[in-house]
């Protein structure tokens, strides 16, 4: 791929354990559940003074997987080809995985997110259910690619980010959290 490179360190290395809520104290959280072929139930759940208040997204038409900080839902389509931008008041983006990446590519590891509310972390591979895969960043209102990360060495497919300019990875046992250098 043809895209600028940018370096990448490590803050952290923990052991695998529970990972409970978001650093940046986000108002929702987003709940996709999948129902096989019956499609999926995405919803946005958010604390109140009675206690939970739960509402559908958007859309159900595909998985939601990352929640922005204004109320921009990213999804990713179940086979990898496309990636939507929605938010409740506003024309959706759509980017197919041909526009920027190899022809045979797509979209994989079901969890693309917010770095930050300038920025989407997504990770694209040959085949979908790859072990490895091409870390990108993506313009968060565009979707259009900004550069690739380079780890100092391979990263799986899981890349969760967590809204305040950093991400985890997952290696077996070990959890790293990462940003840009």
């Amino acid at each position: 791929m043809d895209h600028p490179r940018v370096p990448v360190r490590p803050l952290a290395h923990e052991s695998l354990s529970a990972f409970e809520h978001f650093p940046d104290a986000r108002p929702e959280v987003l709940l996709t559940a999948s129902m096989g072929q019956d499609g999926t139930h995405c919803l946005l759940v958010t604390r109140t003074a009675d206690g939970l208040g739960v509402r559908p997204t958007v859309t159900a038409a595909e998985p939601h997987v990352g929640l922005g900080t204004d109320g921009v839902l990213i999804g990713q389509d179940s086979g990898g080809g496309h990636l939507c931008r929605t938010r409740e008041g506003d024309d959706g983006v759509i980017v197919e995985a041909g526009e920027f990446l190899p022809e045979g590519w797509g979209f994989v590891g079901y969890t693309p997110g917010f770095v930050d509310d300038g920025r989407i972390l997504v990770v694209a591979a040959e085949e979908q259910w790859a072990e490895e895969g091409t870390h990108l960043l993506l313009d968060a209102r565009t979707l259009r690619p900004l550069a690739a990360l380079d780890y100092p060495r391979p990263q799986g497919v899981t890349a969760v980010p967590l809204g305040d300019g950093t991400w985890l990875t997952r290696d077996g046992e070990s959890l790293r959290r990462w940003t840009t250098a």
